[in-house]
């Protein structure tokens, strides 16, 4: 398998403290790390079990490809990536090319951090996907990055009152809709080594993908609707495992509200039961 794990799900948005603050309070999202750069300024939050979400703002030098995708979306906050951590990314980079899948945007020079992105012309997925290879664990306690590191923005600050937070919720998966099934089962599965299961119930275009750690990713095809990420399920850190069969299905299409610091809908479990 190439891909041991969906890291996390990145995010274009205004700014960290546009999203970042809700989601520490609503979710219980811990503050990780934040760097502030030229091009673009990432930031990480951490959810149960490690899942991640990535909160990447416009960079100091006011341009960048943050900032255009923002433009293109006028300003509102957007799912622009997952990250899948791999063992080895040259392999990873010749396993894609082999099964016809180009990648883009590599940069495995660096001992500390190797990444490509696949090329979503040959995904058929709507959104981007990275590969990276690192030992890295991106916090306070890693010794290569955090002489780099700026606080978290929103604690100890009075412009953003303490409140009440939450317990960390578990984030059990990422829906999507993509156009063509058979270009995204073969960046899936036969390049990042994901197993898939068709959900029980559910129409032959209802997919889960999964890896060995992280959240899983539900697909449907469709040959109408534009592909893009849509949905995050949420769940307690307590709860038992998410089924994947139809009435999953049908909450995504019929129960989910939109998160407005994130650009996207969630489906949250914590207040009702899951099927």
């Amino acid at each position: 398998m190439s891909a041991y794990e969906l890291d996390h799900v990145a995010f274009a948005v205004p700014s960290w403290t546009s999203a970042g603050p809700a989601l520490s309070q609503q979710f219980g999202a811990r503050w990780v790390s934040g760097f502030t750069q030229e091009v673009f300024s990432p930031s990480q939050l951490e959810l149960v079990d490690g899942m991640r979400l990535e909160l990447l703002e416009p960079g100091s030098a006011g341009h960048g490809f943050i900032t255009d995708y923002l433009h293109t979306t006028q300003g509102r906050p957007k799912a622009h990536h997952i990250t899948f951590k791999v063992a080895d990314i040259r392999a990873a980079l010749e396993t894609a090319r082999a099964a016809g899948v180009r990648t883009i945007l590599e940069n495995i020079e660096n001992p500390w951090w190797r990444e490509a992105f696949l090329h979503p012309k040959d995904t058929g997925l709507g959104f981007l996907v990275q590969l990276v290879e690192t030992s890295l664990s991106l916090d306070s306690e890693d010794p290569i990055i955090s002489p780099g590191q700026v606080p978290c923005p929103w604690e100890n600050s009075n412009q953003f009152p303490a409140q009440t937070q939450l317990p960390s919720a578990r984030l059990d998966a990422i829906y999507g809709l993509v156009r063509d099934e058979s270009l995204a089962r073969r960046a899936l599965c036969t390049v990042l080594g994901g197993k898939l299961e068709f959900i029980k119930g559910a129409t032959a275009s209802a997919m889960v993908f999964s890896w060995a750690q992280g959240a899983h990713l539900v697909l449907e095809a469709t040959g109408t609707s534009t592909p893009a990420l849509q949905a995050l399920v949420f769940s307690q850190a307590c709860a038992p495992p998410l089924v994947f069969d139809h009435h999953l299905i049908q909450a995504l299409h019929c129960d989910t509200q939109p998160y407005g610091p994130l650009g996207i809908d969630v489906l949250d479990y914590r207040y009702q039961p899951a099927n």
